[in-house]
């Protein structure tokens, strides 16, 4: 059978979709397809096409009143306090780049502030406040020159659709939340690249006894503190967020990214950049989410968004019936397909 033929042209669907874009490029997919008459699905698919076919980008600006100040410090150290001074700055929660140089200066170090005046703080208290430090010269970044596409180190994770095809196709076998977890862990690291997963049914502002949590290269310690910031009204955090918006979140460089402003120095701390989140929908009901942490910085595209919430789509039933959600299937029915509709 003849492959199809790719369309050269937008149609109407296409240009409809563009310009909702164009008037609102966070709006969600659901949102969009209510603008554009047409359902989620659909939209997903169009917006994948129109990204690899006709090279659809969705960019941002922020007025100039709400810019971030960012700097940039080059440092003359005293002798043999290079590394220490280097090592002090990477810890701090502003800094988003250490770098050891040769030449004029013995250390250079970026960072990111909400105004001047906390970037001049920092400079006068952090900075030239370090026994370490001889002398600072500082200047503003006012702009960015050249591709605004994503910067040297950020990549996608590769799917691995052998992997997910040998952990997803088949009868499901959860006999608790557990097992089903496990497999979930295993889904998102082995099929879709992320270096830890966690999964939660129940929001990060109730006790922890009020769901399950189950985490695969997250420490006890992080999940503890990070209760605490949201439960303390300090911190939202992306678990948070798609629990009051049940869409999916992605969060760049977690290091930095103003959604979990309270926690960046508990983020460097356990040593992920990128985190992806999403929901577990069992019809209208949100059962869990689903959390991929990267440890390096990761860009993600819609066709690998699109991707990874279709493997949480698969596991909806199977949460709902480990959860008491669901009926069980009928004792020697064949299994039902895994999905997120009822």
């Amino acid at each position: 059978m003849p492959g199809r033929e790719r369309r050269r042209e937008l149609d109407e669907l296409d240009t409809a979709l563009v310009a909702a874009l164009r008037e609102d490029g966070r709006a969600p997919n659901v949102e969009l397809a209510r603008i554009v008459g047409t359902s989620e699905k659909t939209v997903r698919t169009r917006i994948a096409r129109l990204i690899s076919e006709f090279g659809l980008t969705i960019t941002a600006t922020l007025p100039e009143q709400g810019q971030r100040s960012r700097m940039v410090y080059l440092l003359h150290t005293e002798p043999g306090s290079r590394f220490e001074v280097a090592e002090f700055l990477a810890a701090r929660a502003e800094v988003t780049r250490v770098e050891l140089t040769t030449g004029s200066a013995d250390v250079l170090v970026t960072a990111s502030f909400p105004d001047d005046a906390a970037a001049l703080r920092f400079q006068v208290q952090t900075v030239e406040a370090h026994p370490g430090v001889r002398s600072v010269s500082s200047c503003h970044l006012i702009g960015e020159v050249g591709s605004t596409g994503h910067g040297a180190g950020e990549s996608g994770p590769r799917v691995d659709t052998e992997a997910l095809a040998a952990l997803i196709i088949g009868p499901p076998r959860y006999a608790d939340f557990e097992g089903l977890a496990g497999s979930i862990c295993d889904a998102v690291t082995k099929g879709l690249g992320a270096d830890r997963a966690m999964v939660v049914t129940s929001p990060p502002d109730l006790p922890r006894t009020a769901g399950n949590w189950y985490a695969r290269g997250i420490t006890e310690r992080y999940l503890n503190r990070w209760q605490r910031l949201v439960q303390d009204r300090r911190a939202q955090g992306p678990i948070q967020r798609v629990w009051d918006t049940r869409l999916h979140v992605f969060v760049s460089d977690a290091r930095s990214d103003p959604l979990v402003a309270d926690a960046h120095d508990l983020v460097r701390q356990e040593g992920y950049i990128s985190l992806l989140t999403l929901p577990v929908l069992y019809g209208a009901s949100l059962v869990a989410t689903i959390s991929m942490y990267y440890d390096r910085l990761t860009a993600l595209d819609d066709e690998y968004i699109a991707t990874a919430q279709g493997v949480a789509d698969h596991f909806a039933v199977a949460m709902a019936r480990v959860l008491g959600l669901a009926p069980a299937p009928p004792r020697g029915s064949r299994p039902a397909a895994q999905g997120g509709a009822t």
